[in-house]
């Protein structure tokens, strides 16, 4: 009996993928997301090779620029040089915010910069429209393309008069529609399969590949969820729908808000409901900040001053000329840790609206799942808001150390030299280089499980009203259609 059961389940599902390869429609279709496919991923390694050679000869020319210099330590400094952000093949992926939030970090004694140089400016079209990406595809053709697929299953069957003969045959609704939902995903599945297979091999002959394979897995995962949700949405819209023509309509509404203008809406509401304050307030406040204090009654001479007598009390002498070190180097250090309490206090104020923003954001994506596949997207591709913070993090961590390291060279190694001490390029090229590191996977996982169980919910609950309709009281509302 069970063997019956499967080969009935297999004919029917073959039947259907038969029926979808037929339709020229789908075809066409499908090759057009293969051509767009394979454009995109042109472009994507394209943009990947073209990305990293620049962060390489960048890299070059300002270690190079910072190993060869001959200065004081303090004016090194000020002299300063610049980090990158270092850019792997799952970033061109899906861009996600690297082209708006900059990827490059300016090194500078006294003045603490933000990550800067961002790709979209002086860009209109990536401005306006952005980039043909795989993530774009993915995230929008494809459920399209799920849709044209679902949406008329149901009904083609009820106008050809196909439904009422499956049922007077003994064939169950419930069968038929989950016949219908296996189908339409195996189809989708070997559509997208080709495409996961690139990826894959296109990841593994880039550097780093160990690291960025479970990345890409993860991806893989949650897009087959999403399809799958998309399926099952598809023929739910079916099932209800009167006519084809009605359901069409339906499923493009529903592609629609889902896809294009509710994320444009919620993110507006999120940027209206906690906005961030300018950059230009933010200057202002850290400037004010650093030259009043951070309680307004605290200038910078009086800090200097109140410095120097401390270190002078601490070691018993009556001028800086007792001291062991040269307490200038100290006083630059002192200053600069009390601009980078000023810098991360307001800095913090700042990332708390951004940090309501990505709460809020995070929300919607439960009653909306195009939200969640799109956030969940970046997040892997390491391209999300969370990316750009850790790697401005590490950045600020070089800089201050790197600063910091620099004033006490000043302060412990110039005390008894004649004239300006200087340093040459053998000490300079001894010092650390910058490497910026990817947040653990787990991590990363963790900030978007909501965004996982809120796919996994969708489909859970489109299943059960799928199971409803298949009930025996709704099923003679086909046999009397």
């Amino acid at each position: 009996m069970k063997k019956n059961n499967t080969a009935i389940w297999q004919m029917l599902i073959k039947k259907e993928l038969l029926v979808i390869y037929r339709n020229k429609t789908m075809l066409i279709s499908t090759v057009m997301i293969w051509t767009l496919f394979v454009a995109a991923a042109i472009c994507t390694y394209l943009d990947y090779q073209s990305a990293h050679k620049q962060r390489i000869e960048a890299n070059t020319i300002f270690s190079q620029q910072w190993a060869h210099q001959q200065r004081n330590p303090h004016d090194a400094a000020h002299f300063g040089t610049y980090l990158f952000k270092s850019i792997n093949l799952l970033n061109v992926f899906d861009t996600g915010l690297n082209d708006y939030t900059g990827n490059t970090y300016r090194i500078e004694a006294h003045v603490q910069h933000e990550p800067d140089a961002a790709n979209a400016e002086g860009n209109d079209s990536s401005m306006r429209f952005g980039r043909l990406t795989l993530a774009l595809i993915l995230q929008l053709l494809i459920p399209l393309l799920i849709l044209f697929i679902t949406a008329t299953s149901m009904t083609t069957e009820k106008e050809q008069g196909t439904l009422k003969m499956l049922l007077a045959q003994g064939l169950s609704t419930s069968r038929l529609i989950w016949v219908k939902v296996i189908s339409s995903y195996l189809f989708i599945v070997t559509v997208v399969l080709p495409i996961f297979l690139l990826m894959t091999m296109m990841l593994l002959a880039s550097p780093g590949s160990d690291i960025l394979l479970t990345r890409l897995l993860w991806m893989i995962l949650a897009f087959l969820l999403y399809f799958l949700f998309i399926a099952l949405l598809g023929i739910l819209i079916s099932a209800w729908s009167g006519n084809s023509g009605k359901a069409i309509l339906t499923a493009l509404s529903c592609w629609i808000l889902m896809s294009i203008i509710s994320p444009k809406l919620l993110t507006g509401i999120a940027d209206h409901s906690y906005p961030p304050m300018s950059r230009a307030a933010f200057t202002e406040l850290v400037e004010q900040g650093y030259r009043k204090g951070l309680n307004g009654h605290d200038p910078y001479a009086e800090r200097g001053e109140r410095f120097v007598k401390n270190i002078l009390k601490n070691y018993h002498a009556d001028s800086v000329s007792e001291l062991p070190f040269n307490i200038e180097g100290l006083t630059f250090q002192y200053h600069e840790d009390y601009r980078n309490m000023v810098f991360n206090h307001y800095m913090a104020q700042v990332a708390q609206q951004f940090d309501k923003q990505q709460n809020f954001l995070t929300i919607a994506g439960v009653f909306d799942p195009f939200i969640s596949i799109k956030r969940i997207s970046m997040a892997l591709s390491g391209t999300d808001y969370y990316h750009h913070q850790y790697f401005f993090k590490q950045a600020q961590t070089y800089r201050n150390h790197l600063i910091k390291k620099l004033n006490l060279q000043l302060a412990m190694h110039s005390k008894d030299v004649k004239g300006e001490y200087i340093l040459g390029p053998k000490y300079f090229a001894r010092l650390q280089n910058f490497d910026d590191q990817l947040p653990p996977i787990h991590h990363v996982i963790q900030l978007n499980q909501i965004g996982l169980y809120a796919i996994a919910g969708w489909i859970l609950l489109l299943a059960a009203l799928l199971q409803f309709i298949a009930s025996r009281s709704l099923a003679r509302y086909y046999e009397l259609a």
